[in-house]
């Protein structure tokens, strides 16, 4: 997960669950707390690290001075601390989902995808339609090949989203390394449906409907998508495949060249098994 995301969802989450008015007759922790949420959101870390820190002298299981400390030292990039922290915040408030999910991130970025898992899974459980968590199980699964588990959480994401084309887009993308090309063209249906100009959703299509041998359907999309950018160099290679599968030696050599002219490095390579 890039790290611009992550600190984004970070900083949304702050602002949503922690309001930074102050109230009558609140504790001594919530009132550096407080003070600390108006320093980090003016870019003072030091000086909100020294609130959050007093909040939690103040009151040692102060969850939340816990979890917002973390998120700064986040995005300080010092992971060791932001991963105490919230490892602190699941310890005095187990059942709060963001704070799973936030060590989770970091799990996933150093490498520990046991632990990432692990909190994933326990974030779902408790907020089972956190859009976040269920995208990131998903694609997690889909980067390692568990295809299967990952079109059940990609189906998930998009009864939370229905309008998030990725999640379209990947569960497509696992439907058509499982085999299944039908299913993968009727997700790629969907993904250039909510995002017309969107080019790899035309490519996507037109891969899975020349494996379904749908040749004239996927020759449709290659235009399509060779309208949206002429330039690219892989689309006149694809178009050139789906030709000689038509039996269209002439026009897939043309292609074939245009390729090479265009720099792609196996256009010659197609050229001399083709065009002969």
């Amino acid at each position: 997960m890039k790290p611009f995301f992550i600190a984004v969802v970070f900083i949304l989450s702050c602002f949503i669950l922690f309001s930074c008015k102050q109230k009558p007759g609140i504790s001594e922790a919530e009132i550096h707390f407080l003070k600390g949420n108006e320093l980090l959101f003016s870019n003072g870390h030091t000086a909100a690290i020294k609130e959050y820190e007093a909040a939690i002298a103040a009151d040692s299981g102060y969850w939340k001075a816990y979890y917002e400390m973390g998120g700064v030292a986040e995005l300080d990039g010092d992971f060791g601390k932001a991963l105490q922290c919230f490892s602190n915040t699941i310890k005095y408030n187990p059942d709060y989902a963001m704070g799973y999910y936030s060590r989770a991130t970091l799990e996933e970025a150093i490498g520990d995808d046991k632990g990432y898992m692990r909190d994933i899974q326990r974030c779902i459980t408790l907020k089972s339609d956190l859009f976040v968590a269920v995208f990131a199980k998903a694609r997690s699964e889909y980067s390692r090949g568990e295809y299967k588990g990952a079109i059940q959480d990609f189906t998930d994401v998009i009864k939370i989203r229905p309008d998030c084309y990725i999640a379209y887009s990947l569960r497509g993308s696992c439907k058509f390394k499982s085999g299944d090309f039908k299913g993968a063209v009727s997700d790629y249906d969907m993904e250039v449906k909510l995002v017309p100009n969107h080019i790899t959703g035309y490519v996507n299509r037109a891969v899975a409907n020349g494996e379904d041998k749908n040749y004239a359907a996927a020759l449709a999309d290659i235009n399509q998508a060779m309208c949206i950018d002429p330039m690219w160099s892989q689309a006149y290679i694809y178009r050139g495949l789906f030709n000689t599968k038509l039996n269209r030696k002439d026009s897939a050599c043309f292609d074939f060249r245009i390729a090479m002219k265009l720099k792609n490095p196996t256009a010659e390579n197609y050229i001399k098994e083709y065009c002969k």
